[in-house]
């Protein structure tokens, strides 16, 4: 579980975390631990079967070690080819061998503790019962403590060297304990890692890599707060000011007001919530990712007046008794969108939290057309299904370069500078709890939209 757990986390800086990742993630998983049995099978029946269970262990435990250096080397080629391609080969390469080896490690247990044939029922339950409870414990252990205390190259290392430890433990050659130790000295260079140019800033954890760092874009100096390798708050450090083509456009179709209540969910960097906080709101802003609201606070100048508070957004809203004039959801990772925030239902409890006149708006990809604008149109058929009704505004009328934001209202919406009026592709779904179907058919556009974003950032460094 430890490196299932850290191998996805060292594919998401290049490919996301979305559904895609953690489907081959999953399934190279588990056909490589199906292998592992059948190969730790056919190992069982031949002699020296201690040797061999030491041997398989010590290259799986030195892989593990060895998982950080395969992700940097290999993950900067596989961006070249195919999305899809690309995080199944990736997922390959680090998962395939460790797996395969840890899964063998099992029936070469269960032979050499089996003493007769009536005692193989007993020995294979106890062995895959603490197989099982070990791989709970680890998974608590990987995401409570180790990875978003020390990384995850060092969470990798500690397990590949507890598991080099009981080699040490049961052998009884001392060659072999000199040589487990001396190989696991030399695997712990690949835990070290150079950081990004000019970070000042990094944290691991079960909730992404966060990376903040300052760069130089056409004579300004840029702060950027990255998820994953990807950027999601730009910041001008002289102004301190967004320089997000989004953020300008939200800011063209908001007017100054006084003591009125926002919403953001989905507050990242906070520049959003200090845009509404200088137009006069009194700002919330839920971020599922505690780091994140301590960035925003340290390193993005949230405004003083703004309550940060760290919450999954559906969750806040279910427990909130509020009630703002203005709701913005922003709630995008890179390309995923928590799709639970934006069923119906979630938009049905969300009217209980909005004053008569408020608005609701919703960040969104740029997709309107063929089939990567399906996930679009589902979304607008919910709000419908809700009883909103909506204006689109974007800055450009290219699909692969901007944002939309949608201004929604319960009463008719207010003409809006930039506002669009592009033909959406034609579907009648709805996005529900029961039938959650915006990741199915928004993964298209998805794909686009990362293999955009990995061509322009990789090219522009």
């Amino acid at each position: 579980m430890a490196t299932e757990l850290c191998g996805s986390k060292l594919i998401a800086p290049y490919f996301g975390s979305s559904l895609y990742v953690w489907a081959a993630v999953i399934a190279i998983t588990l056909g490589s631990l199906a292998a592992g049995y059948f190969y730790g099978g056919k190992l069982s029946e031949k002699n020296d079967r201690v040797k061999k269970l030491s041997l398989v262990l010590l290259i799986a435990a030195l892989y593990m070690g060895a998982m950080p250096f395969i992700a940097n080397l290999f993950g900067p080629i596989a961006l070249r080819f195919g999305l899809l391609f690309s995080v199944t080969i990736s997922a390959l390469l680090l998962l395939s061998v460790p797996m395969l080896l840890m899964g063998a490690a099992s029936p070469l247990i269960i032979s050499i503790q089996t003493q007769n044939p009536n005692e193989s029922g007993r020995v294979s339950g106890l062995v895959y019962s603490i197989s099982t409870l070990g791989g709970i414990i680890s998974t608590f252990l990987c995401g409570f403590l180790f990875i978003p205390s020390f990384g995850i190259s060092t969470t990798l290392f500690v397990f590949a060297s507890l598991l080099a430890l009981s080699l040490i433990l049961i052998h009884k050659s001392n060659g072999f304990k000199a040589a487990v130790l001396l190989l696991m000295f030399l695997v712990s260079g690949f835990t070290s890692k150079t950081p990004l140019k000019n970070c000042i800033y990094q944290s691991d954890g079960m909730l992404g890599k966060i990376n903040i760092i300052d760069d130089t874009i056409e004579n300004l100096l840029v702060r950027k707060l990255l998820v994953n390798n990807t950027v999601q708050s730009e910041m001008n450090i002289q102004t301190g000011k967004s320089v997000s083509q989004y953020i300008a456009l939200l800011d063209s179709n908001l007017s100054l007001t006084q003591n009125k209540k926002a919403l953001v969910l989905g507050m990242g960097g906070g520049l959003t919530s200090n845009l509404l906080a200088e137009k006069g709101y009194k700002v919330t802003g839920v971020e599922l990712d505690e780091r994140i609201v301590e960035v925003a606070k340290n390193y993005f100048h949230l405004h003083k007046s703004t309550l940060a508070i760290a919450d999954d957004a559906r969750r806040f809203m279910n427990n909130c008794n509020e009630k703002y004039d203005l709701v913005l959801i922003d709630v995008f990772k890179a390309e995923e969108q928590p799709v639970h925030v934006i069923t119906t239902e979630s938009l049905n409890r969300l009217k209980q939290n909005l004053q008569e006149n408020a608005s609701l708006i919703i960040n969104w990809h740029g997709y309107l057309k063929g089939e990567r604008g399906l996930g679009t149109s589902i979304l607008l058929n919910t709000l419908k299904s809700a009883g909103f009704n909506y204006k689109m505004v974007a800055a450009s009328d290219k699909e692969d370069e901007r944002n939309i934001l949608i201004f929604a209202s319960l009463k008719s919406s207010d003409v809006k500078k930039y506002e669009i009026q592009e033909v959406l592709e034609s579907c009648d779904l709805i996005n529900t709890d029961a039938k959650p179907l915006l990741e199915k058919y928004n993964a298209l556009a998805n794909q686009t939209w990362r293999k955009n974003y990995i061509l322009y950032y990789y090219s522009a460094n």
